[in-house]
């Protein structure tokens, strides 16, 4: 049994008691758990206060990143080619991974940033935690000992580079959110990382800090990093070498790159660091450098000066801060975190508030056919956040792209030579033609594994954003961006967003990387177009898509009602033609243009023509952003065929 919460971890981790006992209990009872945090919440210094509790070697704890290059392989581990092709596959040329260490040592595996990795490799936990054993080929059934279990570490903020997790993975796991903790507990942490120098300024570097965390310019604040490198930073100063200048030129090196602006933020992070040391001066010390260089000054070495609004929280015995109700947290309103991929709450909120960004109507008639009108909801606040969020849901699984070394492992397995740090399984065939060709003699290049060759596929959207084109609309395109953005940061895909009316606009080059909260913030915020010369649009995506017809999906979300250019069936139809691979989103409307009857069927005309020119099994409709899964579908399907 998990003894009560040991002295040396108290020492160790400042506050979380609560926390660490849940930690601690759900490991003695071999539950898994994943550790839901903003940046510096102590994520990681609880895990190695835990990893010492479980002692050293014998592999109790065991840790992993999560990343694309993290895969199945090389999670269970694998045979050492040069061993096999001497003795053939013997139990003692298994070279273990991570998860089998672990599962044989009875012990944790410890896995940051456990949604970034690949699902295929975080597929292989899914036995090992459900059923408590894994299946290596050509070795046999590992069982796991007792007290083996899996920790992981998210941070609910990335809204790029992560993947869903599967439903299936998800309920394997305790989910623990940890928020930041409460000020007397950072003063604690400070005090601890930045020894006795310049002590007296450890509440004012919090304070700054927390200051952040509220501030509407920013999607997030800084963690208590920020602070222990303001107080750091200052103490290598004497006091009358510290002045407003001095104060903000440090300020902005400990907390401009822990601080991340709202993309329609109109100011750099300095000037927001400039702005939040004057909050603070002004409000704990009367405005005024001099005040915070008395207090300063007659601080106690080794303890923090108190600013006006301090409270009474003190050190405990073992350098715990003291907290009201018997050590316990205080009841204050708790914050939620950005949800991460998978783990979303319905309705969930956030930390901190956003500013939408307004959308303009999009009322006016079109130039061709009679719409109905415009659902209310279209003049709602396209808000970036929520379409970042929406995003993270999404599991779209790239198809066959073309070889690219800076991408991610592909589906097909091929042979390839054996250098250093390639990872895959002996591709035995090959290596024996080798060894016969050679005379019975190999040299290193000739022995062979079987590996996915790294690759990418290639999207471009278009969005037609023409007068008939509303506001919840704009929000389907901006959802496939950020989804598509994902790919992009995890090396599985690269995309385009070109946007229509009469004109063309480049939002986003195929070839040039841009912040995915600026991709969607320009989306959100195109004008009402003109006109729709759909024939342009289709046009721009056969010159992109032509390079690489065989790696390139064409995302039309539309419509498709022309009413500039080429306006009739016929030469669109060779237009979409020229794409090998055309998808559209038909954005459908609460009553269709021109109706007609296709079957059993009441169609809008242009719907028509777009199912004649893809087919059914590349056109998705949608009327609103919560149904772009169909999309999604669609694209994540290696058998799809043209019309």
């Amino acid at each position: 049994m998990i003894a009560p919460l040991p002295a040396e971890i108290g020492r160790e981790v400042v506050g979380r008691r609560a926390e660490l006992r849940l930690l601690l209990s759900a490991l003695e009872r071999g539950k898994a758990i994943l550790l839901l945090g903003l940046p510096g919440v102590s994520k990681t210094t609880m895990v190695r206060a835990l990893a010492r509790r479980l002692g050293e070697g014998d592999d109790h704890f065991v840790d992993a990143t999560g990343d694309e290059q993290l895969t199945a392989h090389a999670l269970v581990g694998g045979f050492d080619p040069p061993m096999v092709l001497k003795d053939g596959y013997r139990p003692e040329h298994f070279v273990p991974g991570p998860l089998t260490r672990a599962m044989r040592a009875g012990g944790v595996l410890y896995v940051e940033e456990l949604n970034r990795a690949p699902s295929g490799a975080l597929n292989a936990l899914l036995t090992a935690l459900s059923d408590r054993y894994t299946e290596v080929p050509r070795l046999g059934r590992i069982d796991a000992r007792p007290g083996f279990t899996v920790v992981g570490a998210a941070n609910p903020l990335d809204d790029v580079g992560t993947a869903r997790l599967s439903r299936g993975l998800a309920d394997r796991f305790l989910v623990l959110e940890l928020d930041y903790q409460p000020r007397d507990e950072e003063l604690v942490i400070v005090a601890r990382r930045c020894g006795s120098g310049r002590a007296g300024f450890h509440a004012f570097a919090v304070d700054v800090a927390r200051e952040s965390r509220g501030h509407p310019d920013l999607r997030h604040g800084a963690s208590v990093r920020g602070a222990i490198d303001f107080a750091d930073l200052l103490s290598g100063y004497e006091i009358d070498e510290i002045d407003l200048a001095a104060l903000r030129f440090l300020g902005c090196s400990a907390y401009a790159g822990k601080i991340r602006l709202k993309p329609n933020a109109s100011r750099r992070a300095c000037q927001i660091v400039h702005e939040l040391i004057d909050t603070v001066l002004r409000r704990d010390y009367q405005g005024s450098v001099e005040v915070l260089l008395e207090r300063a000054a007659e601080a106690p070495m080794g303890a923090p000066a108190a600013s006006e609004d301090m409270g009474d929280s003190r050190p405990g015995e073992e350098g715990e801060t003291t907290l009201a109700g018997g050590g316990e947290r205080p009841a204050d309103e708790p914050k939620r975190p950005d949800e991460i991929p998978g783990l979303s709450r319905p309705g969930g909120g956030e930390a901190g508030e956003s500013r939408s960004v307004p959308m303009v109507d999009r009322d006016q008639p079109s130039g061709r056919g009679t719409r109905a009108p415009a659902d209310p909801r279209d003049g709602h606040l396209g808000d970036p956040e929520a379409v970042l969020r929406a995003a993270r849901e999404l599991n779209l699984r790239p198809r066959t792209g073309t070889p690219h070394p800076g991408g991610a492992s592909g589906l097909a397995l091929h042979s390839a030579p054996w250098i250093d740090g390639r990872e895959g399984q002996l591709d035995v065939g090959a290596t024996i033609e080798a060894f016969v060709a050679n005379a019975a003699t190999l040299q290193r290049e000739d022995y062979r594994l079987l590996v996915r060759e790294p690759h990418v596929r290639h999207y471009v959207i278009l969005v037609d954003h023409s007068g008939s084109m509303v506001g919840r609309k704009l929000e389907v395109a901006a959802t496939m961006a950020a989804a598509l953005a994902q790919l992009s940061a995890a090396g599985r895909g690269r995309y385009a967003v070109l946007a229509f009316d009469d004109e063309l606009t480049e939002i986003k080059p195929l070839d040039e990387d841009r912040d995915v909260e600026e991709v969607v913030e320009r989306i959100l915020r195109l004008p009402e177009g003109r006109a729709t010369d759909l024939g342009k649009a289709l046009a721009a995506a056969a010159a992109l898509a032509g390079e690489l017809p065989e790696a390139t999906d064409a995302i039309l979300i539309s419509d498709c009602m022309p009413t500039r250019g080429a306006t009739t069936f016929a030469p669109l139809a060779h237009r979409a033609a020229r794409i090998a691979s055309l998808y559209i989103c038909f954005i459908d409307e609460h009553s269709p243009a021109i109706r007609i009857f296709h079957g059993d069927r009441q169609l809008d005309l242009y719907q028509w023509w777009a199912r004649q020119w893809v087919g059914d099994d590349r056109l998705a409709d949608v009327r609103d952003p919560e149904e772009i899964g169909r999309l999604v579908d669609l694209l994540s399907t290696e058998s799809t065929q043209g019309p």
